[in-house]
């Protein structure tokens, strides 16, 4: 089960902030992709992430989750647990690992995450480029114990189909848009960019 685990938040303000970030991608996601939300003790709110989302789409949404926090310095205040399945992050030797994702910097010039897997493999990743491996990075990857039985539980639910208005891409890229959002969509953009880029250099070569 792929989720996010966050802290300092109650449960109507994540699915709040969860429905702005969708808006920010109105064509990115499949209408039928869900979110389920679940409240566990210590304030803490419990994301079920739906199987289409993938490593990028996840770090997005935790930077996201964790710039809203009054003290967005505490990393481990919102961390994402997934199984890997995609190559736009990691390399594809890593599918079926589990992965921990936790913000290493929101700022508007630095936004990036860590990701560790659960072999204690490392990197960082700003959102251009290549992830980079951190050596000697000290962290442990531990799933918490308050999952259990928690899949089970009754949850409140969210589709992307249901909150998408028919607005355009561009809307996002307005001036009075936040530096965050445009930042989120500039990675998007680079993303998809280089992905054409490499095919015609394949296709022509």
């Amino acid at each position: 089960m792929d989720y996010i685990k966050v802290k300092g938040l109650q449960k109507d303000e994540v699915i709040g902030l969860v429905k702005e970030w969708i808006k920010l991608y109105p064509h990115s996601f499949n209408p039928e992709v869900n979110f389920w939300f679940y409240e566990i003790p210590d304030n803490q709110v419990i994301i079920g992430l739906h199987d289409d989302l993938s490593t990028l789409a996840v770090s997005l949404l935790v930077i996201y989750l964790t710039s809203a926090l009054s003290d967005n310095s505490a990393t481990e205040n919102v961390v994402a647990y997934l199984t890997v399945d995609d190559n736009e992050i990691l390399l594809k030797q890593n599918y079926g690992r589990r992965a921990k994702i936790v913000a290493k910097s929101t700022d508007e010039d630095s936004t990036g995450v860590i990701i560790l897997l659960e072999n204690n493999y490392c990197v960082e990743y700003y959102f251009r480029g290549k992830a980079h491996q951190i050596k000697n990075h000290g962290l442990v990857f531990a799933e918490p114990d308050e999952m259990i039985g928690v899949e089970n539980a009754q949850k409140d639910e969210i589709f992307v189909g249901d909150i998408i208005p028919k607005k355009k891409i561009e809307q996002s890229l307005e001036p009075d848009a936040s530096p965050l959002k445009k930042l989120m969509w500039y990675a998007v953009c680079t993303v998809v960019g280089l992905g054409i880029g490499f095919l015609l250099v394949y296709l022509y070569f």
